[in-house]
């Protein structure tokens, strides 16, 4: 399969950024129903041409990022989501999960993510911390920007080891990966790596006595 590089320019930007604001409305109406079945809920960045595979080099396909403007107007939208979602979900009158996931540098990995109980001590603690000496890279106006707080996290992704075929491919997983996982799978014990890709930002606000506070807010004991 061919894929488009990477290089190449992305046009129509100003009439995406003005769709924004119509994509934002449509998933600001949280379903409740669907929620409460499912126990979660998310919002992906599906923005066309961005969540399209591009070949970056000769061996490697990822997702191109939108310039650093396009990431802010973005950023802005997903506060407007999370608003609303966490109106709805204070009307639950029950503890829920309440984030948004800031990628960087995979700025695509972006999201809002909304969870009930099961599924909140899994979000809880999904991601890995980081050493917080970094500034949040975007800043941009927005009311509640100054209430929120950012918690730094490694972002990335797990390669089993028995999806490896050569002796290489192990050595190169063991090489990149800041954690190696022994499991207990199928009867066997099977070998994991995480291999970082950058930061994910994670960042919420204290809405409500429901709402799951980050640990490490020095206001919330």
């Amino acid at each position: 399969m061919k894929f488009t590089s990477i290089h190449k320019k992305t046009r129509g930007m100003r009439k995406k950024a003005r769709n924004l604001a119509r994509w934002s409305e449509h998933h600001k109406e949280l379903d409740i129903d669907s929620l409460i079945r499912h126990r979660k809920d998310y919002v992906k960045i599906w923005i066309d041409p961005f969540y399209r595979l591009y070949q970056i080099t000769p061996n490697k396909i990822g997702k191109k990022n939108p310039k650093h403007r396009f990431q802010k107007q973005i950023l802005y939208q997903l506060l407007d989501i999370y608003s609303a979602w966490q109106k709805k979900l204070d009307e639950l009158d029950q503890p829920y999960y309440l984030k948004i996931w800031i990628g960087d540098p995979e700025f695509m990995d972006s999201q809002v993510v909304a969870a009930l109980e099961p599924e909140i001590d899994y979000y809880s603690k999904l991601f890995r911390d980081k050493e917080q000496g970094k500034e949040f890279p975007l800043d941009i106006r927005h009311p509640l920007m100054e209430h929120f707080k950012w918690e730094r996290c490694w972002n990335g992704y797990y390669i089993w080891e028995s999806d490896l075929d050569t002796a290489e491919e192990i050595q190169e997983a063991q090489h990149k990966a800041i954690e190696i996982s022994e499991t207990f799978f199928n009867g066997r014990l099977e070998k994991s790596y995480f291999i970082p890709t950058g930061d994910m930002w994670v960042g919420s606000i204290k809405q409500s006595k429901n709402a799951i506070i980050l640990k490490g807010d020095p206001n919330h004991g």
